[in-house]
């Protein structure tokens, strides 16, 4: 069945001029763009882990796996090109049920202006696993790492945070366009998206870059979601580590802010949280001034989703 799965796959895929040779062959042939360098990421998606398919139509779950991947790209305010997708199907799935999956798979593909370039299907007696590796491209030398933040600079995030289980962790829109208008308008020191809460992601962006940070409490922005809802956790702990925000998390000049700010009609909403000073470690400052450290406590991929 499996060769079967991957042509039906292929009749639902128009020829893309990003890809020179596509599902059918050994490899895929991807062009390279003069002045342009290569991005590539990866990233797996498990039942009981970031999707459970007793419950999230095969929409949802496909939709995730391909942006999860995307959010990766526009860190590195990139573009996202072609998808390799391998996908290992639960023996108990029928065949109807396969190519649902690989339906909204292409859709998905389409929603997002990718090609999906190739990969490889198999089965076992887990549960469904999707992998998928995605190539984009960046102007050389305009890709933002995570080891570029500077002393003085401002902490930014493109969104609200927290409450991601309630729905947006399968809605959500990956911040390419946004990342591609910071990286033209401003220049971004650091930047990465936000997967595993900003208590844990932002320590990631501090250690490779060899800095501390200031976060202020009452500057974080929180979703709705996270402020309804009974849960043991305040509003801004569910801001600081619920996850799978997908929002971008940066630093740049305070100039840089202000001008981006006074930009009429920008297209990119900023919100500063914090700044990065010198040492190591990240420190929550209250509204009274009250001073404590950030613990890293964010999502932590292993444990059952559901149970966040």
């Amino acid at each position: 069945m499996e060769f079967e799965l991957i042509d039906q796959l292929k009749s639902w895929l128009k020829p893309d001029a990003r890809v020179n040779l596509g599902i059918g062959d050994d490899c895929a042939l991807i062009p390279q763009t003069d002045g342009m360098e290569s991005v590539v990421t990866t990233d797996l998606v498990l039942d009981g882990v970031h999707f459970q398919t007793g419950i999230n139509p095969a929409a949802d779950i496909a939709r995730k796996a391909l942006a999860v991947n995307i959010s990766d790209i526009a860190a590195m305010a990139a573009v996202p090109v072609a998808a390799f997708i391998s996908i290992v199907f639960p023996r108990s799935w029928n065949r109807q049920q396969a190519e649902e999956l690989l339906q909204a798979l292409a859709d998905s593909a389409r929603e997002f202006q990718i090609a999906i370039a190739g990969g490889d299907t198999n089965t076992w007696s887990g549960g469904l696993a999707i992998n998928v590796t995605l190539y984009g491209e960046v102007p050389k030398g305009k890709a933002v790492r995570r080891d570029g933040a500077q002393v003085g600079d401002v902490i930014c995030v493109t969104g609200p945070l927290g409450g991601s289980f309630a729905e947006k962790q399968f809605r959500f829109t990956p911040r390419v366009q946004e990342a591609l208008w910071l990286r033209e308008n401003a220049s971004l020191h650091a930047m990465m998206d936000l997967s595993d809460g900003i208590s844990s992601d932002l320590g990631h962006i501090l250690r490779a870059s060899g800095v501390a940070a200031e976060i202020e409490a009452e500057r974080i922005p929180i979703t709705e979601a996270a402020r309804s809802g009974k849960t043991e956790k305040t509003p801004l702990e569910r801001a600081l580590s619920d996850g799978e925000d997908f929002e971008l998390l940066f630093t740049l000049s305070p100039d840089d802010v202000q001008r981006l700010q006074d930009i009429p009609d920008s297209p990119v909403t900023i919100f500063p949280i914090g700044r990065i000073i010198p040492g190591q470690g990240c420190v929550l400052i209250d509204a009274a001034g009250k001073r404590t450290e950030c613990l890293a406590s964010g999502f932590v991929h292993g444990f059952d989703a559901a149970g966040q």
